[in-house]
C-alpha cells in the first residue's frame, strides 16, 4: 500500500512538472497583478481579474486555489506557497516582505522584470546548447543510416572484400557490429544519459566535479561566472530593496544557486553574516566573482545605496553573459563544421577509394 501511495505521489507530481506553466505565463501574471495593484484592486480582486481572462488550464487552477486560500484570510505569499511548484522561494520571500513594508507594487514589477530577463537570457542559452546538439544529432543519425543501409552494399560490389582499403574495412565491420548490437547500444546510451542524471542529482562528489569542470572550461567558464554574477546582482539587491535580512537573501540564494561552488559560497556567507562579519570578507579571496564587483560590495555594503547599485550592475552582467554566449556560440561553430566535415570526407573516402581502385584495374 505504502508503494502504491508513492507510486501515485510521483506520478501526479510528474503530470503537474510537466504541465506547469512556463516563465512566460509566470512573468505576465505577475506583471499584470502589479498593474492591478496599482490601479488600487485588494489582492483578492485582482486575481478574481485576473481569472476572468486566463485561458490556460493548469493556471487557472494555480489562481483559482490562491482566491480560495486569500478567501480564508492567507496571506499572498502562503497562498503561492501552497503553489511551491510554480512560484520560487526567492518570489515567496519577496512578497512576503513586501506584504509588511506595503511595496507591493514596485516588488511584482521588479519580479515580472526579473523574469522577463531569465527567460531571455535562458533562450538564448537554449539556443546555445541545442544549435550544437542538432548538429551532432543529425550527424550521428546520417553516419548509422550510411553504416546501416549503404556500406553492406559495398562488398557485393567486389570480387575480392580483402583487397578493399583499411579505411573501407574499417566501416564495413563498423556497418556489422552497428547491425548486430544496434539495440544494445541504443540501451546503454539511455542507460548512460539516465545515470548522468541520477549521478548528478544524488551523488554530491559527481556533481562537484561536474560543476568545478564547466568553472574551468576554457569559454564556458566565463558563461557560467557571468550568469550566476548576474543573478547574483539582482537577486540581491531585489531582496535588499524588499527589506529581507541578509541572512534569508544569502539563504535564498543558497537555493536557488544550481552551482555546487556558488551554492558553497553562499551559504560561507549566510555563515560569516551570521557570525558578525561583512559580506566583503567572505567574498574577498574567492574567484567566483568579478573582483570590481567585490570591492564595489566594500564600498558600499554599509549604505543605503548598495541594493541601487547592484541593480544598476545587474543589467552589465547580464550583457556580457550574452555577449559571452555569442562568443561560444562563435568558437563552437567552425569546430564544428569541421568536425562534421571530416566525418563526411572520411566517409565518402571509405565509399569511393574501392571504386578508384577498380576503375584503375579496369583501365589497366
Amino acid at each position: 500500500m505504502w508503494f502504491l501511495e508513492n507510486l501515485q505521489k510521483k506520478i501526479d507530481w510528474t503530470i503537474i512538472e510537466i504541465n506547469k506553466p512556463n516563465l512566460d505565463a509566470k512573468a505576465n501574471f505577475f506583471r499584470l497583478l502589479a498593474v492591478s495593484q496599482k490601479a488600487g484592486l485588494w489582492v483578492r480582486d485582482s486575481l478574481k481579474s485576473l481569472q476572468q481572462w486566463e485561458k490556460s488550464k493548469w493556471m487557472l487552477l494555480i489562481i483559482n486555489d490562491m482566491i480560495d486560500k486569500l478567501t480564508e484570510w492567507w496571506s499572498l505569499a502562503e497562498a503561492m506557497e501552497a503553489q511551491s511548484y510554480f512560484f520560487n522561494s526567492d518570489e515567496i520571500e519577496l512578497v512576503r516582505s513586501t506584504e509588511i513594508t506595503w511595496n507591493m507594487v514596485q516588488t511584482l514589477e521588479e519580479i515580472a522584470d526579473s523574469l522577463e530577463s531569465s527567460q531571455e537570457v535562458n533562450a538564448k542559452i537554449k539556443k546555445a546548447s541545442m544549435y550544437p546538439i542538432m548538429m551532432i544529432g543529425l550527424t550521428v543519425v546520417a553516419v548509422i543510416v550510411l553504416l546501416i543501409k549503404v556500406f553492406p552494399t559495398i562488398t557485393d560490389m567486389y570480387w575480392d572484400p580483402e583487397s578493399l582499403p583499411w579505411i573501407t574495412k574499417f566501416f564495413l565491420s563498423a556497418s556489422d557490429y552497428l547491425q548486430w548490437n544496434r539495440y544494445k547500444l541504443l540501451i546503454w546510451f539511455i542507460i548512460i544519459v539516465v545515470a548522468y542524471n541520477v549521478m548528478y542529482s544524488r551523488w554530491l562528489l559527481f556533481k562537484i566535479w561536474i560543476d568545478t569542470l564547466l568553472l574551468k572550461l576554457p569559454i564556458v567558464k566565463n558563461v557560467v561566472k557571468q550568469f550566476y554574477m548576474s543573478r547574483f546582482t539582482s537577486l540581491l539587491a531585489q531582496f535588499y530593496e524588499a527589506w529581507v535580512s541578509p541572512i534569508i537573501s544569502f539563504k535564498l540564494l543558497a537555493w536557488i544557486f544550481d552551482n555546487f561552488n556558488y551554492k558553497r559560497k553562499m551559504i560561507e556567507v549566510r555563515n560569516s553574516i551570521n557570525a558578525w562579519f561583512s559580506i566583503y570578507d567572505s567574498l574577498e579571496w574567492t574567484d567566483l566573482f568579478d573582483p570590481i564587483l567585490i570591492q564595489i560590495i566594500n564600498v558600499w555594503e554599509n549604505t543605503w545605496a548598495l541594493p541601487t547599485v547592484l541593480s544598476r550592475i545587474s543589467p552589465f552582467y547580464e550583457s556580457s553573459l550574452k555577449n559571452n554566449i555569442d562568443a561560444l556560440m562563435a568558437t563552437l561553430e567552425p569546430l564544428l563544421m569541421w568536425f562534421i566535415a571530416w566525418i563526411v570526407w572520411t566517409l565518402l573516402g571509405a565509399i569511393y577509394l574501392p571504386m578508384a581502385d577498380m576503375v584503375n584495374q579496369i583501365w589497366t
